[in-house]
């Protein structure tokens, strides 16, 4: 009987603690890297649609606020109830007015959640998609770090990196073999609510297709938020990961 009270009250212990551990996502101020409307590679059409979730305010509006590259910002606001959510389909058009177009996405309210799906819909199989995370800005890191990456076996990788802040930002880009040997590096400087994306970046600058390869993106002062998209040519799977910032 002891035994088994015992095995009880462990259970629930280790149960109530684990939301304790959970990466906590929402805020007042919630970042998507990209969202867009454009064209790819293959003759895919890539299309964002976007979800909203209040997950406890009452009442609340939530103001998105669009940077799209090469213009001015666009805004637009959405009511929901507490427990209650949005979903913004085909969004840079249905949304935005805008046919193609690709940038940044910031989702502000009183405490709000948000994430983006970015599927193709030109292949005649039928569409494959990738869900990218939205994040808080003040949960962002000044790394980001991005690992397990592979360049065989029929993938392509994209990698990219955003800046929620308003001012430019210097970001140190590198990208490292399995051993930590520096296989390409540079620094870009990304602008205020805008991204950098690095398409295709085992052939883009030359290095030897491998597998565990790890891409960096560190800057000093402010936050930022560093993404991969990984693509299989043969199938269209799409894989998005966002970096993590152990060091800073």
């Amino acid at each position: 009987m002891r035994k088994s009270m015992l095995l009880f009250v462990l259970a629930a212990s280790l149960f109530s603690a684990a939301p304790l551990f959970a990466l906590r996502t929402n805020g007042n101020t919630v970042i998507l890297p990209v969202i867009g409307r454009f064209p790819g590679t293959g003759g895919t059409q890539w299309r964002t649609d976007v979800f909203i979730h209040n997950p406890y305010t009452p009442g609340q509006v939530v103001t998105l606020k669009y940077y799209p590259t090469g213009a001015a910002m666009m805004q637009t606001t959405v009511t929901l109830q507490e427990y209650s959510g949005a979903t913004l389909n085909d969004i840079i058009l249905n949304t935005f007015g805008l046919t193609t177009s690709a940038g940044v996405l910031e989702v502000a309210g009183q405490e709000v959640m948000a994430r983006a799906r970015i599927y193709n819909t030109g292949n005649p199989a039928g569409q494959f998609a990738q869900g990218v995370p939205g994040i808080e800005r003040t949960r962002l890191g000044r790394q980001a770090l991005l690992h397990g990456i592979t360049g065989i076996g029929g993938s392509r990788v994209n990698v990219g990196v955003a800046n929620p802040n308003d001012v430019p930002i210097d970001v140190g880009f590198r990208v490292a073999s399995v051993s930590n040997t520096t296989l390409y590096s540079q620094t870009v400087t990304v602008p205020p609510h805008s991204y950098v994306q690095f398409s295709d970046i085992f052939n883009a600058f030359g290095i030897p297709p491998q597998e565990n390869v790890n891409v960096q993106f560190n800057t000093f002062e402010f936050p930022l938020y560093g993404y991969s998209s990984e693509v299989r040519n043969d199938t269209g799977d799409a894989v998005f990961n966002f970096g993590t910032s152990p060091n800073a």
